[in-house]
């Protein structure tokens, strides 16, 4: 790191922070605006925070990582979003922007009962504080020691003060705003890696002639990582929970403008995704090419940024791995302190509270949930523990279950409260006995054991249970589900959006072609692997 890199990075932070403060500065203090940014946000804004606040230098590291290791493959994880975006889109933001909600569990009680809002709420917070919060800010941390040899609890407060600086003074506004700077920056310093490495290796069709094998999409059902029926199936869990019913994704959704502008933000970010492989996925694949002797496959990026970009650029660098983890920090802690607020303090303490109130309460439970995350971080420096792992198979206990939940619940109407009850204490043991009984003591199972084929099997055991269970209970009342279960009519914009946003500004035409270049990608590659260099590899 040279000064004049280490000033470059100091005025980003600075820029950052003002950003948040300036964007968030005489607004009134009303849960609208502060938990939805007074539903004021453009396409373009939420299409940039989705992104920021999905990637992170569990992305950087990790993924980059992983692709060192295995390859291409990893990039579903990325282009496999054209399903789960496309739910996002077309069934579930209708229901959640007509019925003026602020959380995902809050929808659960309007679809099942109060319970499920509660459990899935005890559960997104235990979660996000633990997983997300406290484990980024340790994979943050370990990735700028290893880079630059910064003290990491040093690193883990700092990085916690800077997130929680806009985020609990300017809340969604803020973040949104700060995301999408972030997200430019991430930008520009994954595309200058990639690009020094494409040049270092003769381009883009050299390296996939000189390494096919990394360039494979489909493995056998057995593989120990990446079997394509959890691969290709993955989507109707881990994805729809993440992306369709996951608060910090859809959060900046909820704080949209207009439908239009929900939806079309996701569109964006679609657009994004297909790009991401070339920012978090190539990058791996160059490094083993470049660099094949790593011991240690996490070590691809820094390996990259070390001996390819002149130390000037560190700069650009480091503020890009910053940016990914202060917009993941900050997106979490926002939706934290929201689901806290508004679907446990709210319903169980405040229900007399005025709007000011509930206010200063997203406020101090950020700052109370922040505390909490960064000294599980610095006690995570003292156990060693390994960090992606645990980001990869957390999520997944909570997944499917969820997931089964929201989706049976949306298009088939006869799911009852009852049976939506059973499922969600149901599916935590059941994961338990699918993950260290069933796939290990079973001998016909053993050669499937991997948590993608795993979370399949909880995920469609929990939409037979959610079925099975409902049709042994009462039937909900009709009038209680108008407005929920989803018809194709109910997919449209409002017809005075439909008016105004035609022609080329259509939300059709541009979700299509996301839709449409994510399959060309996806054709091409299979294409490769099975008649192209690598074929018998």
């Amino acid at each position: 790191m040279t000064t004049t890199a280490l000033v470059l990075f100091a005025l980003y932070l600075a820029l950052n922070v003002g950003l948040g403060l300036w964007v968030a500065r005489r607004r009134e203090a009303t849960p609208r605006s502060y938990f939805l940014a007074g539903e004021g946000l453009p396409w373009y804004a939420i299409g940039g925070s989705i992104i920021a606040a999905n990637i992170s230098t569990e992305h950087f590291i990790g993924m980059v990582g992983i692709a060192y290791a295995v390859g291409f493959v990893v990039a579903q994880w990325e282009w496999g979003n054209v399903i789960t975006f496309s739910a996002l889109i077309w069934i579930f933001l209708p229901f959640y922007l007509r019925g003026g909600l602020y959380t995902m569990p809050e929808f659960l009680e309007r679809r099942y009962n109060a319970h499920c809002r509660y459990f899935y709420a005890v559960c997104c917070l235990v979660l996000w504080i633990v997983a997300q919060l406290a484990v980024v800010l340790l994979a943050g941390a370990k990735a700028m020691r290893g880079m630059f040899d910064w003290d990491e609890t040093a690193t883990i407060l700092g990085l916690a003060a800077l997130a929680g600086s806009y985020t609990i003074y300017g809340g969604l506004r803020s973040v949104a705003w700060t995301d999408f700077l972030q997200f430019l920056v991430m930008l520009a310093g994954g595309l200058l890696v990639a690009g020094a490495g494409l040049a270092r290796v003769g381009g883009l069709e050299a390296l996939m002639t000189s390494a096919p094998e990394k360039f494979r999409m489909i493995y056998p059902i057995t593989d120990p990582d990446y079997p394509w029926l959890g691969v290709w199936t993955l989507f109707l869990s881990v994805g729809i929970w993440y992306n369709c019913t996951n608060q910090f994704i859809v959060q900046r959704c909820l704080g949209a403008r207009s439908e239009w502008d929900a939806r079309m933000g996701v569109v964006f970010a679609g657009f994004i995704k297909i790009l991401l492989p070339l920012l978090v996925v190539l990058p791996g694949i160059i490094a083993f090419r470049l660099y094949p002797g790593l011991a240690d496959k996490d070590l691809a990026f820094p390996t990259l940024v070390r001996e390819l970009l002149p130390a000037g650029l560190g700069g650009i660098i480091i503020a890009a791995l910053a940016s990914g983890i202060l917009s993941h920090v900050s997106s979490v802690l926002n939706s934290s302190s929201t689901v806290f607020t508004m679907d446990l303090y709210r319903p169980l303490i405040g229900r007399d509270r005025d709007e000011a109130h509930l206010v200063a309460v997203g406020r101090w439970s950020a700052f109370a949930i922040l505390a909490i995350a960064t000294l599980l971080a610095w006690w995570f420096t003292r156990q060693k523990l390994g960090v992606f792992d645990v980001i990869q198979n957390v999520g997944a206990w909570v997944a499917a279950p969820v997931a089964a939940l929201f989706l049976v619940g949306i298009l088939w109407g006869r799911a009852t409260a009852a049976a939506a009850t059973f499922v969600l204490w149901f599916g935590f043991p059941f994961t338990a006995f699918v993950e260290y009984g069933l796939f290990k003591h079973v001998a016909a199972l053993r050669s499937f054991d991997n948590w993608l084929n795993r979370t399949f099997v909880v995920w469609a055991t929990c939409v037979i249970a959610l079925v099975v269970v409902s049709l042994f209970t009462r039937a909900p009342d009709p009038a209680r589900l108008a407005g929920i279960i989803w018809s194709p009519r109910m997919a449209a914009l409002p017809e005075a959006e439909r008016a105004r946003y035609g022609g080329w500004r259509s939300l059709t035409l541009w979700w299509a072609l996301f839709a449409a270049i994510v399959t060309v990608l996806y054709l091409y590659l299979l294409h490769f692997q099975f008649f192209g260099p690598g074929r018998g590899r």
